[in-house]
């Protein structure tokens, strides 16, 4: 059993197809299947069911995936840890935060780290937090600033910042001039929100605050960035529920006020407990202090 067995394993497990993932892999079909075959012999057991145009896993496969996966990105963090690692002269820290965590922790914790560290080269990816878990385990990123995600015990995880929803209006809303609007009385409009997958955690609270007003919201359009929901609205194609943060925007046509009840949204450092980058033990131990010291904008 090596590692390029494994590789060739989940990607067919990935894929449920021969012809697909030696295309994937950019060999062909042949070398493909002895090496499945030469695993699962080394295995003792099956971990596919062969049918005339497609593959399934067996219940061995299934498990044996998990455990493929986990392995492979222990090595990818091994090799990155370990580049990282002889950069004695050049330390580089990988930031990956989602687009929301720009307008309200990702300038601070950059400029606490900067100020300590100046010498340090720090690369920031937005993504979403649906692909940030992966970025972490792999060594991509070295540190998250993200929604709560739907993670095992593998990664750590710090909260730093909490804040309600509020609601963003287009201008012309006939709400849009209240102090402060019920989210019942948004029960008609259409909305425009983000799928589950994207961050589940901030659409759950979208979805609780909604069923709090006895409703179900009309969703009208959905986009992955708070930004692209934000100018929607205020192009009038709907009404949004939103971290407050993107109040900050103050993106013309658009109007942001507070909601009479609104559920917490929590936001926090996702890091993996392996990675040895020098540089993320100073970033988190910095975040420590600027948590204690700063208060959110």
């Amino acid at each position: 059993m090596d590692l390029r067995q494994l590789r060739y394993f989940v990607t067919l497990a990935e894929t449920l197809h021969f012809g697909r993932a030696a295309e994937r892999l950019h060999i062909t079909q042949p070398p493909l299947s002895r090496q499945i075959a030469a695993l699962e012999e080394a295995l003792g057991t099956p971990l596919f069911t062969r049918h005339s145009r497609s593959v399934a896993l067996t219940p061995a496969g299934e498990h044996f995936l998990e455990h493929a996966r986990r392995l492979l990105s222990d090595l990818e963090l091994a090799v990155h840890t370990t580049r990282t690692a002889a950069e004695v002269s050049r330390r580089e820290l990988r930031i990956g935060f989602t687009m929301y965590a720009a307008w309200n922790l990702l300038p601070g914790l950059v400029r606490a780290h900067g100020d300590a560290w100046p010498d340090d080269v720090l690369t920031l990816d937005e993504t979403l937090p649906r692909d940030l878990q992966q970025a972490l385990m792999s060594g991509a990123a070295d540190v998250g600033i993200s929604f709560p995600l739907l993670v095992g015990s593998s990664l750590h995880y710090r909260p730093l910042y909490r804040e309600p929803l509020c609601a963003v209006l287009p201008e012309d809303h006939p709400r849009a001039d209240d102090a402060r609007v019920a989210v019942a009385a948004l029960a008609d409009e259409a909305f425009v929100t983000f799928p589950a997958t994207t961050a589940p955690a901030l659409h759950e609270a979208v979805m609780a605050c909604c069923r709090a007003a006895r409703f179900a919201p009309r969703i009208r359009l959905e986009a992955h960035l708070q930004q692209t929901i934000v100018n929607l609205v205020a192009e009038g194609l709907g009404v949004a529920l939103v971290p407050d943060s993107m109040r900050r925007m103050r993106l013309p046509g658009a109007v942001f006020r507070p909601l009479d009840a609104s559920p917490t949204i929590e936001q926090g450092l996702y890091w993996h407990p392996r990675n040895a980058n020098p540089a993320l033990a100073a970033f988190l131990e910095g975040a420590e202090r600027f948590t204690d010291t700063t208060a959110p904008p």
